[in-house]
């Protein structure tokens, strides 16, 4: 009787310890051989970088474009000041990107264009001044002493330069490597960055760059710093903060000035910030000048680095309709075809004359598609009393909340007649974030729209993979009725999309991405020469993130949450990027598991 006691002690141990060893053996000795860690500083990761000196050629992401068709008053304006063109190609002498503007000899003497530009200001600032006092352009023409009549018509003649593909970030730090050429000191070129308006200038021997920004009472102002001496090419930094709503601009001696963010309303948004995805330079050939030339050697972006750094996606594209109208579902069919989706700014008056069965195609792409429901209000909120606007929204956001079973995470009106008092309103009241405004599809005049009359700025935007937030009307029609889009037109735009390998997502989707650079954080980090193990925490929606490991070509993403492997993207570097969700853990097994 004791020895078969015994027996069975003896059994029971070694059943304990096999499942010991087996439970052990699943938990993988990585793990245990793992240690907790801080995510602390690892230098700088490089979002984005062109050196142009190395490539030879004028890279895919980079075009000029003009902002509209050319009008009755263009071709005055080309009559009287001369016509003005601009073009953009690789330097092999320089080696460098050469952005040059030229304008031909001008219809009246150079001695009185003076004269011209007093006259033809005098009339568009009365005008303007008349009906809209705090016009940005009138106070910025004010402030920086610019002929009015050029600042407006330069760009419609001659385009912009854009270099595009840069990463969404909520702080990141821009290096600029450039020089500038003119033939009248007047000249300058415009180089517009995330949230800041800066102009450069060559003059008595030295390149200054001078920052604007507007204050609250409307007025424009600015800081100046000078880059260096006119014969050497300027490099410069640029720090965006959209925490604090402030660019930093560092030139090579040392010297810097802050300056708040360019447009107001964005440096009062009650939200975080976030850099857009491009930088602009606009030239301006003032006085007796005939020619300006800027050259262009490198371009970098980069952001504080940690083991684990969310980062901003540079191949997304934010994508809406208003109402929305009849006339969409065969484009949004293509969408869906392509794996796009988009915002949908419902318009109480159209779903109240919806019938169910469109209704219910609608709630359909919410539920099932992962389209974003957003609010398009159905008056004027600028024209309402304030409380009569607030009444407005509450009322609006509650029917299409009901209606539609989702919550609306953004917002617009009609014709987008509203302001920072409604934004703020939104946001903290309905958790809203307005489309409109300087840090959403008002970045740049006239553009985020997406319709027909855009169509000649969108072609090359959309070719060289340019991501910035735009909304429409209908995308089925064939031509397109005005403020919309013309099928050819709307499946060329995605086409052009697709071929650069990118993907049209809502603005709420893009949003949040971008605010997750920010808010994301990571913890219960493990780390050896195996693994890397840790939790992530985001805003709600995903994060895209890189692991600044050495990738190889057994490396192995898993979250751990989901019980899935993941995809991922690897870097020059080595590194690799993925999205992850929150509160998951993710497992990064650095060799094969087996």
């Amino acid at each position: 009787m004791k020895n078969s006691s015994r027996l069975k002690v003896v059994i029971f141990i070694l059943l304990m310890l096999s499942c010991l060893w087996v439970g052990e053996a699943y938990a993988s000795p990585d793990m245990d051989s793992s240690k907790r860690v801080e995510n602390t500083n690892q230098g700088s990761i490089i979002l984005f970088s062109q050196n142009y000196s190395e490539t030879n050629n004028l890279p895919a992401n980079v075009f000029i474009a003009k902002i509209q068709k050319e009008k009755t008053y263009d071709k005055l304006y080309s009559s009287i000041y001369a016509t003005q063109k601009s073009e953009v190609f690789f330097n092999n002498t320089s080696k460098g990107l050469e952005y040059t503007n030229v304008r031909a000899s001008p219809l009246i003497p150079c001695c009185l264009l003076p004269d011209m530009d007093a006259i033809s200001c005098f009339g568009i600032n009365e005008y303007l001044g008349h009906f809209l006092n705090n016009l940005d352009i009138f106070t910025f023409c004010k402030c920086t002493s610019v002929p009015i009549i050029h600042y407006l018509e330069e760009p419609r003649q001659a385009g912009a330069l854009y270099i595009c593909n840069l990463t969404p970030m909520a702080k990141c730090d821009y290096e600029i490597s450039m020089d500038i050429n003119v033939d009248d000191p007047q000249s300058f070129v415009e180089m517009d960055g995330p949230g800041s308006r800066l102009i450069i200038q060559k003059s008595e021997g030295q390149t200054s760059l001078t920052s604007y920004y507007r204050d609250s009472s409307g007025e424009t102002k600015h800081e100046k710093v000078i880059l260096g001496n006119a014969s050497e090419k300027a490099n410069f930094n640029i720090i965006f903060d959209g925490y604090n709503k402030t660019n930093t601009i560092y030139a090579e001696d040392g010297n810097f000035i802050v300056t708040p963010f360019y447009n107001f309303y964005r440096q009062k948004l009650p939200y975080l910030d976030f850099s857009n995805g491009y930088i602009k330079f606009t030239g301006f050939i003032l006085g007796e000048g005939t020619y300006l030339d800027v050259g262009i050697y490198s371009v970098n972006q980069t952001a504080e680095r940690k083991l684990i750094t969310a980062i901003g996606d540079s191949r997304i594209i934010p994508f809406g309709l208003d109402g929305p109208m009849n006339g969409t579902e065969e484009g949004i069919g293509y969408l869906k075809s392509k794996g796009y989706r988009g915002t949908l700014w419902f318009d109480k008056e159209l779903l109240e004359h919806s019938n169910e069965t469109h209704t219910n195609y609608l709630r359909s792409l919410v539920a099932n598609d992962s389209w974003e429901v957003g609010i398009h209000y159905t008056k004027e909120l600028n024209s309402l009393p304030l409380e009569e606007a607030y009444r407005l929204m509450n009322e609006e956001y509650r029917y299409v909340y009901e209606k539609i079973g989702r919550k609306p995470t953004s917002w617009c009106c009609l014709r987008n007649h509203d302001n920072l008092t409604h934004a703020i309103y939104a946001y903290d009241n309905l958790g809203m974030v307005w489309r409109n405004g300087d840090a959403a599809i008002h970045a740049e005049r006239d553009v985020g729209n997406l319709y027909d009359d855009t169509w000649e700025w969108w072609k090359p935007a959309s070719k060289a993979g340019m991501s910035y937030p735009v909304f429409t009307h209908q995308l089925d029609l064939e031509p397109a009725i005005k403020y919309s889009i013309s099928r050819s037109n709307f499946r060329n735009w995605v086409d052009n999309y697709y071929a650069n390998n990118m993907t049209i997502v809502s603005f709420y989707e893009y949003n949040q991405i971008s605010r997750n650079t920010y808010d994301a954080s990571f913890d219960n980090l493990q780390y050896n020469e195996k693994l890397v193990a840790f939790d992530a925490h985001t805003n709600g929606a995903n994060a895209l993130v890189n692991v600044n490991i050495t990738a190889g070509n057994d490396t192995q993403v898993y979250d751990t949450t989901l019980e899935k492997s993941l995809d991922y993207e690897t870097e020059p570097d080595k590194s690799i990027n993925f999205q992850v969700e929150d509160n998951h853990t993710y497992n990064i097994h650095l060799n094969s598991v087996g």
